[in-house]
């Protein structure tokens, strides 16, 4: 696990001068917004042109300061599937990927007041253990990730909105900016992946025993070995690598639910259940 990487140290310094006063300040509203929980204005708003690359230096920006101001440790990434265009083909969605604190796990079982959130919603995800450090260059196909993944993991997240106005506004770059909207992440039963197939993971959401999400792993990239692939590659673009004990949340299977208040229960195919409260 990691407290901080070069590449983000780089980047921090590089935006703060790219961006001046202004990231700065938007930066540190999003620090804030954590504790205060007041919302902030998305940072396509003010500059609608913001490119991939600008919202993930200031996504940089923004993890350096959650680490020192926190002492908090980077555990893994989180993915949200099909969610910019391919800068390089504006006709293919593709995902964008921000970090996974260690902060952020909750148990199954817990109890959650939706008052601490901005804005909370629920998603249900397959999640990899990584169990040797992957070689990126040596990685051509999805396939080629199986012997490096240690575990297939059941899991909810709970990503939080932190931008005011309408969240039909946001934007895929600014939800890179806000590392991707991460905020909790609940971790269910996990099998090795010579126990299950991670392809064949039908999920089931209750909401007060009442259906409210169901869809199988395969909706998620059309495979989460894909999203797995796909970020391998693109860290490996910035000169980075995903290390052994690393957890990765490959993506929200089906809908991204409101976190309104009530009892919730996730059925992972051959992977038990998940189980959390939210309260008023």
């Amino acid at each position: 696990m990691r407290k901080i990487s070069t590449l983000i140290f780089v980047t921090v310094i590089f935006s703060s001068f790219m961006w001046g006063c202004t990231g700065g300040t938007m930066i540190d509203k999003l620090v804030s917004a954590r504790k205060t929980k007041v919302p902030v204005e998305r940072p396509t708003k003010s500059k609608p042109e913001m490119t991939v690359e600008e919202a993930y230096k200031l996504q940089g920006e923004l993890v350096e300061k959650l680490i020192r101001r926190y002492d908090d440790t980077v555990i893994g990434y989180k993915l949200s599937p099909k969610t910019i265009k391919d800068p390089t083909n504006p006709d293919k969605m593709i995902p964008v990927y921000g970090y996974l604190f260690e902060s952020m796990k909750v148990p199954s079982g817990t109890a959650l007041k939706k008052a601490a959130f901005i804005d909370l919603h629920l998603e249900n995800e397959v999640a990899f253990i990584i169990g040797q450090d992957i070689p990126p260059d040596r990685i051509k196909t999805p396939v080629d990730l199986k012997q490096y993944v240690k575990e297939v993991v059941a899991a909810i997240e709970l990503p939080e909105i932190r931008y005011s106005g309408s969240i039909d506004d946001v934007t895929g770059i600014d939800l890179i900016v806000d590392n991707v909207v991460a905020s909790k992440i609940i971790l269910g039963e996990s099998k090795t992946t010579m126990d299950i197939d991670a392809d064949l993971i039908k999920i089931k959401m209750m909401k007060d025993g009442v259906v409210i999400n169901e869809g199988v792993s395969t909706l998620v990239e059309g495979s989460p070995w894909n999203s797995l692939f796909w970020l391998v590659k693109e860290l490996e673009k910035k000169g980075q690598a995903l290390k052994a004990g690393e957890i990765i949340f490959t993506g929200g299977i089906a809908k991204f639910m409101d976190g309104t208040p009530g009892s919730y229960e996730a059925t992972y195919d051959g992977l038990g259940n998940i189980t959390l409260k939210v309260e008023e």
